[in-house]
């Protein structure tokens, strides 16, 4: 029972630190590939950490063992959690379909600026329109040069002609 505890105090200081260092790095999708790097980093310092208990105090040894793969399993999911927060706080978007075409619209949240694409293959897309994004109380309104458009309720409203209104799919 006594290294059940000790693995579980280990295991909420393991929590904190990964959470802070992925909080301070701010991973976005490009550098996912850092898991490959990351985990068996963990891994290998608590292996480091008892092998030097191993010599010290052996009954920290077994348990820095252990948490050597409860660890990984933390850097794992956390750093997938900040790659998450990473886009959810940079963009949010919407999908609807007319006449076999894919459209998305994606509010860059930072710039308070906005793009739609089209898709007529899946893999492909082709961006046709950029403007600026504001949030207003009744909804959002697009506008650029020449349009203006409404998103109230996952709705948009103005996309072909004035009177349309296309129920929108917010996008994961």
């Amino acid at each position: 029972m006594k290294l059940f505890i000790k693995l579980f105090l280990l295991t909420i200081i393991d929590f904190i630190i990964i959470w802070f260092w992925v909080k301070s790095n701010d991973p976005d999708p490009s550098v996912s590939i850092a898991l490959v790097i990351v985990i068996p980093v963990v891994i290998i310092i608590n292996l480091i950490i008892a092998l030097i208990f191993y010599f010290a105090k052996r009954e920290h040894s077994k348990l820095f063992v252990i948490n050597s793969f409860i660890s990984a399993v933390l850097m794992y999911f956390l750093f997938i959690n900040g790659i998450e927060r990473h886009q959810e706080l940079r963009y949010e978007s919407w999908k609807f379909v007319e006449n076999d075409t894919v459209f998305e619209i994606t509010h860059f949240k930072l710039e308070n600026t906005f793009s739609i694409s089209e898709s007529t293959n899946p893999g492909s897309s082709t961006s046709f329109l950029d403007g600026k994004f504001c949030r207003k109380k009744d909804g959002f309104y697009l506008t650029t040069d020449s349009t203006e458009y409404r998103i109230k309720k996952e709705y948009l409203y103005g996309f072909r002609n004035s009177t349309d209104s296309i129920k929108l799919t917010k996008v994961e």
